[in-house]
């Protein structure tokens, strides 16, 4: 889908949203100009967003690789999944563990008619695809739980391997996002894996602050967290060395950053022990 192609009638692309949002500063086209629009706000306000995006974007294939080698998971739940691209979920597991079973979330249409078209396309090339998409909303996690297409996909007496990549701050205080993490946690048998990335304040709070603004105004929930209440999403779980920190700096490839707070995201790994 090119930039301002005629989306289904059931999608409203004068509200901005947050799928469509990654997607423009991660240079790809399956964006409208509402969300190019409030993209460019934030990019005025905190300069480095695109950055900030691709660091989500490379955290996400380090978590992956970590759980796939040094805990053996094969199955992964992303929630929050964004449209398909070059360094998702899919990819990184195409690469790493090609057995693996998928399955990504999201409440975006388009993302849905996006997913559905790739694996179409994948089929169409021979081999099954291994990833199942599910329109579903994390603010409903048991609803989630009972998908067909998740219940179907992913075994949840072996150990999976959670994602929430930028999605918690989406829902605010009043929606309590904890009870919602904490009924998947809940939900996962022990050796699975939750990998979580969260922007915050604590590095900026003057930029972060205008980045809300903009938010607000573009009618679009964004509430920053500092580290203890990111910390809270992770539960009881055994956090994984190095435990919560910058996103640039949780095992980054090569060498530490010279700023790892240059990203204003907090992220980490934890499993859930036996």
């Amino acid at each position: 889908m090119t930039n301002d192609q005629v989306p289904p009638p059931s999608i409203d692309t004068s509200i901005p949203h947050s799928a469509r949002m990654y997607d423009y500063w991660l240079g790809g086209s399956s964006n409208f100009a509402a969300d190019r629009a409030l993209g460019q706000a934030f990019e005025q306000a905190i300069p480095s967003i695109r950055t900030m995006a691709r660091e989500n974007r490379r955290f996400l294939g380090r978590a992956v690789r970590c759980m796939v080698e040094e805990a053996g998971i094969h199955q992964f739940l992303d929630i929050g999944t964004g449209i398909p691209a070059p360094g998702d979920t899919h990819s990184v597991t195409e690469i790493v563990a090609p057995d693996s079973r998928v399955v990504c979330v999201d409440n975006d249409p388009i993302v849905n008619a996006h997913a559905q078209a790739h694996a179409r396309k994948k089929e169409g090339g021979g081999a099954p695809s291994r990833t199942m998409y599910v329109q579903a909303d994390l603010r409903q996690p048991e609803e989630l739980l009972r998908d067909p297409a998740l219940t179907a996909s992913l075994d949840l007496d072996r150990p999976v391997g959670l994602l929430l990549i930028a999605v918690l701050m989406l829902l605010g205080d009043q929606d309590d996002p904890w009870a919602s993490t904490a009924a998947l946690l809940d939900a996962l048998p022990p050796g699975s894996h939750v990998a979580i990335t969260h922007p915050t304040q604590d590095f900026n709070p003057a930029a972060m602050g205008e980045v809300v603004k903009a938010a607000e105004q573009g009618h679009m929930t964004l509430v920053p967290r500092e580290r203890d209440q990111v910390e809270r999403f992770f539960g009881d779980w055994e956090l994984v060395e190095p435990g919560v920190v910058p996103v640039m700096g949780w095992r980054p490839d090569g060498d530490l950053p010279d700023d790892p707070n240059a990203a204003y995201y907090w992220a980490g790994v934890a499993r859930k022990p036996s």
